[in-house]
Order: C-alpha cells, then structure tokens, then sequence
C-alpha cells in the first residue's frame, strides 16, 4: 500500500519462500477480488476490550468488504496487544499522518489547492471480525473482554487507572 509499499516487501518476503504463489492486490481492487477470497487473516496494532481493532489504514475496507462477501475474518494478535480500552468515539483512533508521503510540498501549486487527509490507523469494529487467534487459542470478539478480566484482573479498573493517568 502507498506510500510505504509495505505490502510489496511482505509479498516479496513470502514469494521468496518455496510452494507459496503470491498475488499483490492493490486497495482500490480489494473489493472485486473479495468473492474469490476464502479467508482474511489480519494482524492488528491493537485489540480493544470490545472486540474492536486499531489497525493499518485500509484495514476497516477490507474487513467490510470480507463481510459484504461473507468471507471469515480472522485476526492474529498476540495477548500483549489487548487493550483494556474501549472505543467510546472511533475516530479518536484513527490517527493522521503528514500527508507529504502522498502529495509532497515541493508540489507548491497542487498542494495550495487540495485537502489531503493521510490516516495510519482505521478502527474496525467487532461486527467485522469474526476470530481472534493468539498464542492461547481461538476466541470471538464477545470474549474479549472475559479474557482481559482473566489475564489483567477487573479490566474495568485497569481501564479508569489507564484514563486517569
């Protein structure tokens, strides 16, 4: 995905692997491809207490296209990215970059005329996902928030202690 290509070096990366057939999909195709995908598997930056992902910007897109097309939605998150946080406002977690990755500032004209919005992370909510998998197992966005209880103690405690500080 531009403009880091990230996607382009984890595509490498696995293409250099034998047995492994690799196809880059660019964003604006994720949609029309969809009906051909069996399965989604996404990593994610974060785990909200509700079953919600703070992840890399285009992440909600595929995830809504996955449902659109009935396709499993399963995320990889190790239990060190869950957090006792819930997304009371979503767009306070869809953080901006400086959009000069995308339109430069040596482009004095053009940038004099446009709004270019840049966002590194999307939220998806839970209505998105359907498994998250880590190292203790398989689990559904409605547990989430029984995990962090078992693993943290009283979540909603840990939450308020995190909000205060």
């Amino acid at each position: 995905c531009a403009p880091t290509y990230a996607g382009h070096e984890q595509a490498r990366a696995l293409a250099a692997s034998p047995n492994i057939d690799v196809v880059v999909i660019p964003d604006s195709a994720v949609f029309a491809i969809m009906s051909r995908v069996n399965k989604v598997i996404l990593g994610t930056r974060a785990v909200m207490a509700n079953g919600g992902l703070i992840a890399i910007a285009g992440t909600h897109m595929v995830a809504a296209a996955a449902r659109h097309h009935a396709t499993q939605v399963v995320v990889c998150a190790g239990p060190y990215k869950h957090s006792p946080w819930f997304p009371f406002n979503d767009d306070r977690f869809n953080s901006l970059v400086s959009p000069d990755a995308v339109l430069p500032y040596r482009e004095g004209d053009l940038v004099n005329n446009v709004d270019v919005i840049s966002p590194c992370y999307d939220y998806v909510p839970p209505e998105l996902v359907d498994i998250f998998v880590d190292s203790m197992g398989g689990h559904l966005p409605s547990y989430l928030y029984r995990l962090l209880q078992e693993n943290y103690g009283d979540a909603k405690d840990l939450a308020w202690n995190v909000y205060d500080s």
